[in-house]
């Protein structure tokens, strides 16, 4: 369009009358008229800008009329140097290329995000190892019921913590996991409620507000999946759910079978979406919550749900509530899994454990000695490899890695020396290293954060490989 200086326009071209004008021509219109349904010259009109610094000043504004971004840009015309005559207004839908930088941000984000996480896994599955193993030996000193309930959730927390770091480094790549966990739906549900209960429950109270729960949980419902996504999944809902409700309001889960599927419906009375917001709840970092939020719940939520064969969908009204519903393949009975029992030890070993984290050290002695294995430790690894060439040691635990030496060059230095000790090799990175992948090196690989279950396991392991050794020397 051509606009003259009192902003009455001159000249529009065909595209300017179909969009602006409904096919009909612009010529003596106002241009705030037309663009922005408004009385009077606009306030951020970008002509002055643009006169004012010599160069094309654009703006780009939402129109509410199309649910579209268009950018504008003003030529002016001067009759003299500070005197307009005219201007050229010139307007560009650039919703598609709009999208298109935000998503490509959003991949840029993804991976810095994937090495940001990566960079701070091994200090932070480091901490959940002595949490999860502390936790354990207090579990063998307890008897109270409540007490090991306790004990049992903060356990489990720790865990899902360690497997969000994983998801966080794993967003942008594809899930391969094998699901073949069988898992009850009612069970799984209770433990979120447990674990979430300190937001909706006891600080909704001290705002001064409740938050009433209504669970209708039906037994014997049960899906192949994974306990860890499936919690951090149904804790994102609940966790939303909560915030929706800032005046108090109740929260409804019930499930129930239909067919061969089972479903699980999570519903709010609280403020409700726009239909906008319910077409990018699952967007990566779209979040209605500003600085408060991350934007990453509902779109990990959603690949979860994707990733156990399942389908989620929203129904939500502003000021109505929301209601979120899930429904997964169902599972007649439950599936038995192996599991890493191994078997009793029939003996105790010689273990010499190297990491340079101390306070590792002391929770893996604890464990260790209390089982009845000679423990010695050291946080130096050139020490260690001193004292395992004057001692002989059954089992060497060591960290991958360590100032100095790592622990698979540690590793390689001790089967030098005791070519019949048996390595295990411990991480906090997130690595998929296999015995397989450096053998003649490690003999079983740990990855942190673990239970003292999985050591068990391995040490049987060890055992029954020695007993088998000692029956056929040749091998």
């Amino acid at each position: 369009m051509v606009c003259g200086s009192d902003y009455t326009i001159t000249v529009s071209n065909e595209p300017a009358n179909i969009v602006l004008g409904k096919g009909e021509s612009l010529i003596g219109e106002k241009c705030y008229r037309v663009l922005r349904q408004s009385k009077s010259p606009c306030v951020d009109c970008p002509l002055q800008d643009t006169i004012n610094s010599g160069t094309i000043i654009p703006l780009v504004k939402y129109d509410d009329r199309f649910s579209e971004y268009f950018e504008e840009r003003c030529f002016p015309i001067l009759a003299g140097e500070d005197t307009i005559e005219s201007f050229i207004l010139y307007a560009k839908n650039i919703t598609k290329s709009r999208e298109l930088e935000e998503k490509s941000s959003q991949m840029k984000k993804l991976s810095a995000l994937g090495q940001i996480s990566s960079g701070v896994a091994h200090d932070f599955n480091n901490v959940l190892t002595v949490v999860l193993g502390r936790v354990q030996l207090m579990k063998k000193l307890s008897s109270d019921p409540y007490m090991l309930k306790s004990l049992d959730m903060i356990e489990k927390s720790a865990l899902d913590g360690a497997s969000k770091v994983r998801k966080i480094q794993e967003f942008s790549r594809p899930n391969t996991k094998t699901l073949n966990e069988s898992i009850s739906l009612k069970e799984i549900i209770e433990e979120v409620l447990e674990i979430t209960r300190p937001k909706w429950d006891v600080a909704s109270k001290i705002r001064g507000i409740l938050i009433e729960p209504v669970i209708d949980l039906k037994d014997n419902l049960f899906i192949l999946g994974d306990s860890s996504d499936l919690r951090n999944a149904f804790t994102n809902i609940i966790f939303n759910a909560v915030d929706a409700m800032p005046n108090g309001g109740v929260l409804s889960i019930k499930t129930q079978r239909s067919d061969n599927y089972v479903t699980a419906d999570f519903k709010d009375t609280g403020t409700g979406m726009t239909e906008e917001t319910i077409e990018r709840i699952f967007d990566p970092f779209f979040t209605t919550k500003g600085v408060l939020g991350t934007g990453l719940g509902m779109s990990e939520v959603y690949g979860i749900i994707k990733r156990h064969n399942g389908k989620i969908t929203v129904q939500s009204e502003v000021g109505a509530g929301t209601s979120i519903k899930l429904r997964f393949p169902a599972v007649k009975q439950r599936v038995d899994i192996v599991t890493e029992s191994g078997f009793d030890l029939t003996g105790t070993f010689s273990i010499y454990i190297v990491d340079d984290e101390e306070y590792i050290l002391e929770t893996l002695k604890d464990f260790l000695a209390d089982m009845g294995h000679r423990v010695q430790i050291n946080t130096d690894p050139n020490d260690a490899i001193d004292d395992i060439s004057k001692q002989a040691y059954d089992i060497v635990i060591t960290d991958l890695g360590m100032p100095g030496i790592s622990g698979l060059e540690l590793a390689e230095k001790v089967k030098a020396i005791r070519p019949l000790t048996q390595v295990i090799l411990i991480s906090g990175w997130a690595l998929n290293l296999k015995a397989s992948d450096i053998k003649n090196r490690v003999d079983f690989v740990i990855n942190k954060p673990f239970s003292f279950e999985k050591i068990n396991y391995t040490l049987s392991e060890i055992e029954e490989k020695l007993l088998a050794l000692r029956k056929n020397p040749a091998e």
